[in-house]
């Protein structure tokens, strides 16, 4: 959701993170990798297609959740793409949700050029070159900022798991987004069309991102765990750095990924929880920690069957002195 976020938005998103994030993505993707997911994901129309957005599973790294994307079924992203594509089946529980066959097609948008040149080779291709586009995107441009993104996100989820155990439910969903309300019963987004979702032995899931703008986005097909979207609270907490700050002196000094899992350790953490935090796969997370312990700059220690990586005190003395260079002076930031 943060990927397709930011390129919904292109380069005049409200948010300065997510703009930083479309232009190094301009510059990072191929110009076909950026038409393809610019054309998944339009500026001018309300539908993604879900199989770009898989159900969040625990501690899944953005390889992992690119590979299931990959994964998906043919048929499956065909369906997504029959949905909002204009001049492709129609479904009749689809058109059913509509007050005619003529709101339906209008709702619909005409075929994109660059997903009709991937799509041509059916829904397997656009899955596999979809899933290739969003994992570059991903660890060229967010994955140096992710350790910053998880603190928000979290930090999202637990303010309102406290107060939705404090207060009850009405107290979350009144405030999660515009165009949705809690009834008491029932949780009701206003769309140009209608269809009532009822599974609730599934429940429902609350996903926020930082790149999230408008209305509470939805995803619900079958057999998948309805989910919901939404604006994360506390963004402002990505804007308080200057713009090159994520370029510091110690990222020039180690690199881009390095410098982040410095950085990242201000607690001990095994390379699964690094992965977790970062997006980065456990083998990348572990490639790099090596080259920091061999550089002294991390130390690591065993408890049981637990491996976990410390800064040393050089490690901190970096990390913390080029943070510091970073610093505005004349105030402090609150």
């Amino acid at each position: 959701m943060e990927v397709l976020g930011v390129l919904r938005h292109r380069g005049r998103h409200p948010a300065a993170h997510a703009r930083k994030w479309h232009a190094r993505a301009r510059r990072a993707l191929s110009p076909e990798q950026l038409a393809l997911l610019e054309a998944l994901v339009p500026a001018d129309h309300s539908y993604a297609p879900d199989f770009l957005t898989p159900v969040p599973r625990p501690g899944e790294s953005m390889p992992e959740v690119a590979a299931r994307i990959a994964a998906t079924p043919g048929e499956e992203v065909d369906y997504h793409l029959d949905i909002a594509i204009r001049g492709r089946r129609v479904w009749p529980h689809v058109l059913a949700l509509h007050p005619s066959e003529a709101a339906y097609e209008r709702w619909r948008r005409p075929m994109p050029a660059a997903l009709a040149a991937v799509a041509r080779d059916g829904g397997t291709a656009v899955a596999a070159a979809a899933a290739t586009a969003m994992a570059t995107l991903f660890e060229s441009v967010l994955a140096p900022d992710w350790p910053r993104v998880r603190t928000v996100l979290d930090a999202d989820i637990s303010n309102r798991a406290d107060r939705m155990a404090a207060h009850g439910a009405a107290a979350v969903f009144d405030d999660l987004g515009e165009r949705m309300r809690w009834t008491g019963t029932e949780l009701v987004l206003e769309r140009a069309y209608s269809g009532i979702i009822d599974w609730a032995d599934e429940g429902v899931l609350f996903v926020p991102a930082t790149t999230h703008v408008g209305p509470v986005l939805f995803a619900a097909e079958r057999p998948h765990t309805p989910v919901l979207f939404y604006r994360a609270r506390g963004i402002g907490a990505l804007g308080e750095r200057p713009a090159g700050a994520a370029e510091s002196a110690l990222t020039g000094l180690v690199g881009v990924t390095r410098a982040a899992l410095l950085t990242t350790l201000d607690v001990p953490a095994s390379t699964a929880e690094l992965s977790r935090r970062t997006g980065w796969s456990s083998a990348t997370v572990s490639y790099h920690l090596g080259i920091l312990l061999r550089a002294g700059l991390v130390d690591r220690h065993r408890r049981g069957r637990v491996v976990r990586y410390a800064r040393t005190g050089l490690g901190t003395a970096l990390a913390t002195s080029t943070a510091e260079e970073q610093t505005p002076r004349a105030g402090v930031l609150l």
